[in-house]
């Protein structure tokens, strides 16, 4: 099972935003927001090729010098090299101005480096170019997820997979953001969905972990467990939770001064890991 590290979304100021489209509307707000680390992928359209695999050293490819640079541009920014992405990302664009995936591509580097101004300019671009594209949809779903505009992000995810109602990254990445926001209810289905029951009720409670929610944490590992028993993620996390409540109820009762018996419920629960649906794994 491939592990993608959770979404640890930090907030400032708001973007500022237009119009698009596809289903989700955009309100104008201010600038200055760092990008989420969220769980957006690129369609398999854009990642069927990478540096190293046999799709890419194909002769085809070799003498394609938009899908080569495009194909290095995904594979640098997989591997972290966020400046040998851009400057082949926009290689694509010199040798074709409209191509959306390199749109899409410079707009999540830009919001990895807080250039929210630049990465809206390229995504409304992308839009007007490709309007039932899912991919812009889905980086718009993240561009608000930034903002905690949860309502426009789940809008917006929601229109790519409507677009894309077999491509599993975006039930996943609905999903996430349905938790995120709270919706556990429709985000259990979303992820189901996307990856099964057990992993389902996993990864909704590695986001309630997030948002120190440590009832629902258990709740959901003891159903994911209940459903799939070698499950080794969910018995580590469910004995870290445990572990950290039996240590805090054990410090309450030893000192009732301590914040009026209101403790940090997932203090010692940290590095934990989404499971990622195996139709999604493409995308990583």
């Amino acid at each position: 099972m491939l592990l993608l590290t959770p979404l640890r979304i930090r907030f400032a100021a708001s973007v500022s935003l237009a119009t698009i489209a596809i289903g989700c509307s955009m309100t104008p707000k201010s600038s200055g927001l760092e990008a989420p680390k969220i769980v957006a992928q690129p369609s398999s359209e854009q990642t069927s090729t990478s540096p190293g695999s046999a799709d890419f050293s194909s002769k085809k490819n070799l003498t394609n010098p938009v899908k080569t640079h495009l194909a290095c541009a995904l594979w640098h920014q997989q591997e972290g090299r966020q400046l040998d992405a851009r400057n082949s990302y926009n290689k694509v664009l010199e040798k074709d101005p409209k191509n959306t995936d390199a749109l899409i591509g410079l707009a999540r580097l830009d919001m990895e480096l807080n250039r929210m101004s630049d990465a809206e300019s390229r995504l409304l671009k992308a839009q007007k170019l490709s309007p039932k594209n899912p991919q812009v949809a889905a980086a718009f779903g993240q561009y608000y997820a930034a903002q905690k505009d949860w309502p426009h992000a789940t809008e917006c995810l929601q229109s790519a997979h409507t677009l894309a109602p077999y491509e599993k990254a975006y039930t996943f990445q609905l999903g996430v953001i349905q938790a995120m926001s709270g919706d556990s209810t429709s985000a259990l289905i979303s992820l189901t969905e996307a990856g099964g029951a057990a992993d389902a009720h996993y990864n909704l409670a590695v986001i309630l972990q997030d948002q120190g929610q440590i009832a629902g944490v258990e709740e959901h590992l003891k159903k994911a467990l209940a459903l799939k028993p070698q499950l080794p993620q969910a018995d580590k996390l469910l004995a870290a939770v445990r572990q950290t409540r039996e240590r805090n109820q054990k410090n309450v009762t030893q000192s009732a001064s301590i914040n009026n018996g209101v403790t940090n419920s997932n203090s010692e629960v940290t590095n934990v890991n989404y499971l990622v649906p195996s139709e999604v794994r493409r995308t990583e």
